[in-house]
């Protein structure tokens, strides 16, 4: 592999600079809106001024100064909003390249753990850390709207076949070409605190019908212009002010009829507006990318007028909660039926866009989870794309494949490589020499490669295959089971994943095997279980104490020994944490328990510590 942090570096440097660059803007923008705000004042106190000069003199045309200070005070204010958005925009700058610096020392800053995305017995997740407080999620994640985060965990979760993972490959090369541009987007989002609400209402309401009787008085919102036209016949002495008063009250009765309808749709939607004017905004960016590559080409056609769209029903919904403002209801709301203009322009944009929504947000997610793969791609020069071939048989050839979890300092890597269908990698070795590691960064980087991300190697090639592990399992009160039957029921999982008819074989990562029972048992049950594995879709690896299995193994074909070795040096323990071919000859549980001050062996003295 090349030298990690020589060509890191390069990352490295950018985000500092982009923070360094950020941090100046942010103090320019905050400089211009104290002063804007100085002159708002000024404006507002030139308002009372000639407020009081008119009142004490009585001459009209003071009142023109006054529209005129007004003018400039609304202007101020609408530049002042804009100073503090771009002053929040190069804050948060800052804060996403303080963010990537500190992920290339796997310090992870961000709170979102990606947790709420696990599903229970999944065929790998919690086995190799795809999600929690220091996982692969956190090493990955650069989204920040539900949508995102969930497409990201989909991936993660789900392989994709080789042809997707060729096209997400090329679309994470162009995109992080421009890496000014994933940080901006990520910017946007962070300018809305709504970004990350899941819109699964919106959805919801966008598939649901109007009630038909309200539907077909949608009309009577025109009403105002007769009460309109009644006011003018007031005003010119024609009717009585009574009827005006009627006509109003005409105004309420129509309101009241859609009054249920309108307030649990309002109580649904509270942020919504605000949620879709932030996703509008970031589909704008998306729709002016200059990405080229042909997985994006395919989903940018797919968003053309997508943001004016959204930001258009955003605004309509946020219009409907004006209704909450009393003065607004009763000298805007009622004499004009707000609410029934409101729920007919939702009507009608309802029918004009639903067919396009799904697209539209499906776009979104996918760009955050691009997005987060480019991210991790461009921090990361030192890793290697994937050769991932449509290949029938288990194939995997990498060299210096590294844990991508391991700071780079400490990281020891290792080649590895391993063909054909029915196969078993029996590993040995001795206590916290690196096996259970070793078979987390096999699996790492399968998960990696075929969802289109780069991987901690030299160079790395696979077929499509399904991982699945188990390292991990855990009695449960909750299901009255031992870890030992948790292990079984694991296993038998593995049996029928194996038997199914799918577009890859099974890739299995087991983990000190049957550690549950004696010894005599988990070697009868361990060589029972690698040959009925071995007449089915599947390869894997084993890591194991029992030296027995390792000399078992060595007679059959298809298994292949493998160890990682600890030696004894001026009284203590070394390990390199290399892959040796082979069965461990050396075990180090009586010298790591006389470490730890236990008596082991005839003398029962313990190490002097």
């Amino acid at each position: 592999m090349k030298n990690t942090e020589t060509t890191r570096s390069g990352s490295r440097t950018f985000f500092q600079t982009q923070k360094e660059k950020a941090a100046i803007a942010e103090q320019r923008e905050h400089e211009r809106f104290k002063n804007i705000a100085l002159l708002r004042l000024a404006a507002f106190a030139g308002m009372a001024i000639l407020a009081v000069v008119w009142n004490k003199t009585g001459v009209a045309y003071w009142g023109i100064g006054i529209l005129v200070f007004l003018v400039i005070f609304l202007i101020l204010m609408r530049k002042q909003q804009e100073a503090r958005a771009n002053r929040n925009f190069q804050r948060n700058l800052i804060a996403i390249n303080d963010d990537e610096l500190a992920r290339l020392d796997l310090r992870f800053k961000r709170p979102e753990t990606g947790s709420e995305f696990r599903e229970k017995d999944h065929n790998y997740s919690d086995d190799l850390d795809i999600f929690g407080e220091f996982s692969l999620f956190k090493l990955l994640n650069r989204s920040r709207t539900a949508e995102g985060s969930r497409r990201l965990a989909n991936w993660l979760k789900n392989p994709a076949n080789a042809i997707e993972v060729g096209l997400r490959q090329a679309a994470a090369t162009d995109f992080s070409r421009h890496p000014e541009l994933i940080q901006q987007w990520e910017a946007t989002a962070l300018l809305h605190e709504h970004a990350a609400k899941h819109v699964g209402e919106f959805q919801e309401w966008v598939l649901e019908s109007f009630p038909a009787p309200l539907k077909n008085t949608l009309t009577l919102r025109w009403y105002p212009l007769l009460t309109l036209l009644i006011a003018l016949l007031y005003f010119a002495g024609v009717l009585p002010g009574i009827a005006v008063l009627i006509s109003l009250g005409i105004h309420l009765f129509i309101l009241g009829r859609y009054a249920d309808f309108v307030k649990v749709l309002a109580n649904r939607t509270t942020s919504m507006g605000q949620t879709l004017t932030a996703y509008s905004d970031l589909l704008k960016k998306a729709e002016h990318a200059p990405f080229q590559s042909v997985w994006w080409q395919g989903r940018k056609a797919q968003i053309t007028g997508s943001s004016a769209a959204l930001a258009k029903v955003g605004s309509l919904f946020e219009k409907l909660d004006y209704r909450n403002n009393p003065y607004f209801a009763i000298f805007i709301g009622i004499p004009t039926l707000w609410d029934m203009h409101c729920l007919a322009s939702l009507e009608d944009w309802k029918a004009a866009h639903h067919q396009h929504l799904t697209d539209w947000l499906n776009v979104l997610a996918d760009t955050e989870a691009m997005n987060s793969l480019a991210g991790h791609a461009f921090a990361n020069p030192e890793y290697v794309v994937p050769a991932v071939s449509d290949a029938s048989e288990v194939t995997i050839a990498a060299t210096s494949l590294g844990h991508p979890l391991i700071p780079a300092a400490k990281r020891i890597s290792n080649d590895f490589a391993m063909q054909g269908t029915g196969k078993t990698i029996l590993v040995t070795g001795s206590n916290m020499s690196g096996k259970s590691t070793f078979l987390r960064t096999i699996g790492l980087n399968l998960v990696l490669a075929q969802m289109g991300a780069v991987v901690s190697a030299g160079a790395f090639a696979c077929s499509p295959v399904r991982v699945f592990s188990s390292m991990r399992t855990q009695d449960s009160l909750e299901e009255s089971t031992s870890s030992f039957y948790a292990e079984l029921k694991r296993l038998r999982k593995l049996l029928e994943l194996a038997d199914e008819q799918a577009h890859a074989p099974v890739f299995y990562l087991l983990d000190e095997i049957l550690k549950g029972t004696n010894s005599a048992d988990r070697h009868r049950g361990a060589e029972a279980l690698i040959r009925q594995l071995h007449a089915k879709t599947a390869s894997g690896m084993v890591s194991t104490h029992d030296l027995e299995l390792g000399e078992w193994g060595s007679t059959e074909t298809y298994i292949h020994n493998f160890h990682f070795r600890s030696d004894v040096e001026n009284g203590q323990l070394h390990f390199d944490y290399r892959l040796h071919e082979g069965i461990c000859r050396s075990f180090n549980a009586s010298e790591l328990m006389r470490m730890m001050g236990i008596a082991v062996g005839p003398d029962k003295t313990p190490l002097a510590h």
